[in-house]
Formats: structure tokens, sequence, C-alpha cells
């Protein structure tokens, strides 16, 4: 039986209760990620049954269906591909996954979060020492759907994940400027940055399938200097809790 918005949540609910896990729904997961490298832990535990394509993948886990979707960096091929995949398959959850960077020192690297709101950071109009956005702008409402004050809010973020919730801002730029840095944080205070998470917000609330985004530290948002960043502890963390998530689902059997 396939499961559709608000009973997602009832179905966490009954997972995470003291019930011990006595009901279990099949469910079919779509990941999102833009590279397989981020990734890799993950699906590498899987069983993978059938490829479909170059950009999409059928794996098993327990009682799980979980396909990975492998769409490219950036927000356009994020968009066009994952739109294909709501169409050509039927999920009940999707769930964006991969490394960020950091905009708060709290948010040290390798810490997993919770993204639960995405602005769009390069969409607008650059003025001399600021980004003004399409809202403030005029060429768009700040509360048009998907968003609301100008950032699309996650419906389903899911606070019993037990990770941090945060704000995110997409870009289709890697930022590692200090000017450009200052103006994306006076101009949307965020906590992280991705290069896709608002593309998975924007389509995910336009078909109306639960989603969520789940992100690891990899970096800070500063000058760019890949000497200090540590891609292997964020995605050995993220692999962590994607699979303390996924035993929120999965029927799994007890050793005795």
């Amino acid at each position: 039986m396939l499961v559709r918005g608000s009973k997602l949540r009832r179905i966490f609910y009954i997972c995470t209760s003291e019930l011990k896990q006595t009901r279990f729904i099949h469910m079919r997961i779509l990941f999102v990620g833009a590279t397989c490298f981020e990734l890799y832990q993950f699906f590498e535990n899987l069983i993978e049954i059938e490829g479909e394509g170059k950009n999409i993948f059928h794996y098993k886990w327990y009682d799980l269906e979980i396909d990975l979707l492998i769409p490219g960096i950036g927000m356009t091929f994020t968009a066009y591909h994952l739109t294909r995949a709501l169409y050509a398959s039927k999920y009940d959850l999707v769930i964006n996954a991969g490394i960020a960077g950091s905009f708060r020192d709290e948010l040290s690297i390798g810490t997993v979060v919770n993204v639960k709101t995405e602005q769009i950071c390069d969409l607008g109009i650059e003025e001399c020492n600021s980004v003004v956005s399409l809202f403030d702008a005029g060429f768009m409402e700040a509360s048009q759907f998907p968003f609301e004050n100008g950032r699309m809010i996650n419906p389903n973020h899911f606070k019993e994940l037990e990770l941090t919730a945060v704000d995110g801002v997409t870009g289709n730029i890697s930022h590692g400027s200090p000017d450009s840095i200052s103006k994306i944080t006076c101009g949307f205070n965020p906590d992280v940055e991705s290069m896709e998470g608002a593309a998975v917000f924007y389509v995910c609330m336009h078909e109306k399938v639960p989603f969520l985004e789940i992100r690891a530290i990899s970096n800070f948002v500063e000058s760019r200097d890949t000497a200090k960043w540590d891609i292997p502890l964020a995605i050995e963390n993220l692999t962590d809790e994607l699979f303390r998530f996924l035993r929120k689902f999965a029927k799994i059997k007890q050793l005795s």
C-alpha cells in the first residue's frame, strides 16, 4: 500500500512509538543526489535490483523500495530530471541528500542537518552591495505558492528526525568570494548552502509529494580553501543518519 501526505506523519509516529515497530507499511522512496560520490557509501549497502537509463537506479533494503536519481549539479538539471521521475513513478517520499556548506560556526564540519526552508539566492537583481530578490523587485508576490514570505517551507520536515533544523539557500554557484558571501548572508540570512535544495522543494511542493532535505556539512562557506574541507567525514555521518532514519520505516528481522 502506498502512502501520501499526512499519512506519512502517522506512519512515522507508529514506527517510532512504544509499539516497537509492530506495524509496517511498504514504502517506495526516491533519493535525489547531485552526484554518486555523495551517496556511494549509502547505496553500496543496498541491493541493486535493476538500472533504468543513465541517472536512475533501483534498490531494495529490507521491505523498502529505494530508487536513486542522479540529476547532476545545480537547480536546472535537478528540476528537470526530478519532475520526469515523479511523472514516471509514484513515490511516498523524496529525500534530497548530500553535502552542504555552513554559514554558522556552530554547524561544524560533519554535522548532519534537516533543511526545513529554502531560498534561491541567485534569482533576482544584483546591485552594488546586495542581491535584490524577485519578490523585493516586484516581479513576484512574496507569498505566491510555494513561497511564504519569500521562503519555501517544508510542511513535512519531521521534528522527530532529531537533527538540527536549518534554513537553506540554493544557488547555481558554490560561493567562495567574500563579497558574494556577504551579499548572501545579508540578503538571506541562511544557515547552509547547496546547489539543488530549492529545486527539490519547488518540484515536490507543486507535485504534492512528501520530501526531506538531509545534508551533511563538508565545509564552511568562506574564501575557497579545499584543504579545510572534510568531505569523507560528511559522507560517513550522512550515511549513518540516513540508515538511522530508514530503520524507522523498514521491517527489519531482529536477531535472536
